[in-house]
């Protein structure tokens, strides 16, 4: 057997190896050291067909031995070799050329390892050029050997995964199988009673519910002026019927809206831990004022030692200060809000009483062991957890936030 070479894109004289095989012109003879025959054969087309193969795979294992020799061997060394990449091709060369691209082209679509659109038949050495930078492409595409992962250590072929190789390999599948499944609607995510509430025509007895605003206080706290709004009893606790709560949670809304929405102030009072930051976004939608820590006492009714050091000044319905002078009467004047919204009024006897003293109305969390009665406008709910808090809380800031632009948008025109 003789076997012709010929390569392309060789790389430059300081090259000691032969990096690309542009085609192999191969010319063949039988081959000499067979010692099968075939004249028993004749007559069986089973047995010709495996003197076939063997003779085929003879010729494979010579022609790789000799593919590895000459891989082995310098540039340098190889004699003819600019002769022969000078030689042009033959038309059938040409034609094993053209059915060897298609056959790439066909299958090389789905990986997009060779661009096709950049390669031009006509022109067979430049192909050869555009084939070897289309490959490079793709390997330094790879998230593996590219600079997504410049430190990673690739393994050889024959030898199995890395530790690191594995886990970028179930990255990649957590990829894709992470999006696969079912779609999970009407998820309650408690963060968002704060950030972004609902509005008071949108809340449903299902959030009420997820949010815990029907668990209230053990059977032997339990004060008898809030029957009315108790549903059951369940292992020591109430129930709180959250139809009772729909309703007046509403109503207060209504209240809150109204009072922005005439240039009201609302001051928002939770002196638990925990309530702080959602104190703070309730009054910041309503441009009102919150306190989280202790009341102090006085602050509605004695004006002289608590609000009289106050500065003070007198604005539009824009919000925006009118300059007018205030008079010594509203200068030393008790200040007091439009409304004050309580989240434990149990706690908070003082300023219950304080508001009712300053006829100021008033809007409380009321749980089963509280007196609706203290306050103007009660909210049957669960005062001892943050959920449903801040759940009721966010209610009542998104009610107050809309009077308000209700309020701007009217003075504005």
């Amino acid at each position: 057997m003789s076997v012709s070479l010929l390569f392309r894109n060789i790389p430059s004289s300081s090259a000691k190896r032969v990096l690309l095989l542009k085609s192999i012109r191969c010319y063949s003879t039988p081959v000499e050291s067979s010692d099968i025959s075939v004249s028993n054969l004749e007559h069986s087309t089973e047995e010709e067909d495996d003197v076939f193969l063997l003779r085929q795979k003879q010729y494979n294992d010579q022609l790789v031995e000799s593919l590895k020799k000459l891989k082995a061997t310098p540039v340098e060394e190889i004699e003819g070799l600019a002769d022969t990449l000078e030689t042009p091709l033959t038309e059938k060369e040409k034609q094993l050329d053209a059915e060897l691209f298609d056959f790439l082209k066909k299958y090389s679509q789905s990986n997009k390892i060779i661009e096709t659109d950049n390669l031009n038949m006509d022109n067979i050495d430049s192909s050869s050029s555009t084939l070897s930078s289309s490959i490079n492409a793709f390997k330094g595409s790879n998230t593996i050997n590219g600079k997504k992962f410049p430190y990673l250590i690739p393994s050889q072929r024959d030898k199995p995964y890395t530790t690191q190789e594995l886990f970028l390999r179930q990255l990649k599948h957590a990829s894709h199988t992470a999006k696969l499944g079912a779609n999970i609607h009407d998820i309650y995510f408690p963060h968002k009673d704060i950030s972004s509430p609902s509005l008071p025509e949108k809340m449903t007895m299902s959030k009420l519910l997820a949010a815990g605003v029907h668990l209230g206080q053990s059977t032997a706290l339990w004060r008898a002026s809030t029957q009315p709004f108790i549903y059951g009893e369940y292992k020591g606790i109430h129930i709180i019927d959250l139809n009772q709560t729909l309703h007046y949670l509403k109503r207060a809304a209504k209240v809150v809206e109204g009072i922005t929405e005439q240039g009201g102030i609302v001051l928002f009072l939770g002196t638990r831990e925990g309530q702080k930051k959602a104190l703070y976004e309730a009054a910041k939608r309503t441009r009102g004022y919150y306190v989280s820590s202790r009341w102090i006492p006085g602050t509605l009714t004695n004006p002289t030692e608590i609000s009289s050091s106050w500065e003070r000044h007198e604005v539009d319905m824009l919000d925006r200060p009118t300059g007018r002078e205030l008079s010594p009467e509203e200068q030393t004047g008790i200040v007091k809000p439009d409304l004050l919204v309580i989240l434990n009024p149990t706690e908070n006897r003082n300023a219950l009483n304080e508001a009712m003293q300053a006829r100021v109305p008033t809007i409380g969390i009321i749980d089963t062991d509280s007196e609706p009665s203290i306050v103007t406008y009660p909210i049957p709910g669960n005062d001892d957890s943050l959920r449903s808090v801040n759940l009721l809380l966010g209610v009542l800031a998104k009610a107050g936030e809309r009077g308000l632009k209700n309020r701007l948008q009217k003075a504005s025109n």
